[in-house]
């Protein structure tokens, strides 16, 4: 069995959610042999991980399918509402239950982002939904050939789209699928 170890990323949301210092993802890095995986975005975190210098290879773009959080004063269309609602309620929950670094990587909050993926591919249609398919496919892939090369994975991803890979992975054959140890 090859393990695959998933960390999510808060990138833009890390601001608000001191309790996940970009500190606590390094140590991950000192520890693991074998391929590291990044995403190609912006945030503080991945700064830190650049930082580290510790060479990496880059995960697809999820920008054909990505959505940001919504900020709708209303009005645009009730697919649109419902998506800002959500994420405004989804902020709210998270303020109050992302306590610890374990909870950010935990099955509840992947849970809550594979529902706000369906609200959003419900607000978008099927276009962003496609893309955002393919985006994950190939991001599965690329993790995939180091795996069947026989070494271990640590790979980085956004939170908002961890779960996906989490799901896939841990339904593949001959891949041990872990969390996260943040101390």
């Amino acid at each position: 069995m090859i393990t695959v170890t998933l960390v999510s990323l808060l990138h833009r949301l890390a601001p608000r959610f001191p309790v996940y210092a970009p500190s606590l993802l390094l140590p991950l890095l000192d520890a693991h042999q074998g391929d590291l995986w990044l995403p190609a975005i912006k945030g503080t975190d991945l700064t830190a991980l650049h930082q580290h210098g510790r060479a990496h290879q880059v995960l697809a773009s999820l920008a054909s399918g990505w959505c940001d959080f919504a900020t709708s004063e209303g009005g645009d269309t009730p697919e649109l509402d419902a998506l800002a609602s959500y994420d405004e309620e989804m902020m709210d929950n998270l303020l109050m239950y992302w306590s610890n670094p374990a909870k950010i990587n935990s099955p509840i909050t992947d849970n809550l982002f594979e529902l706000r993926r369906e609200v959003v591919d419900e607000a978008h249609g099927a276009k962003l939904a496609s893309a955002w398919e393919q985006q994950q496919q190939a991001r599965f892939e690329q993790i995939m050939q180091g795996v069947q090369a026989g070494r271990a994975q640590l790979c980085f991803v956004e939170v908002e789209s961890a779960y996906w890979l989490r799901q896939r992975l841990s339904e593949t054959p001959g891949v041990a699928l872990v969390a996260p140890t943040l101390a």
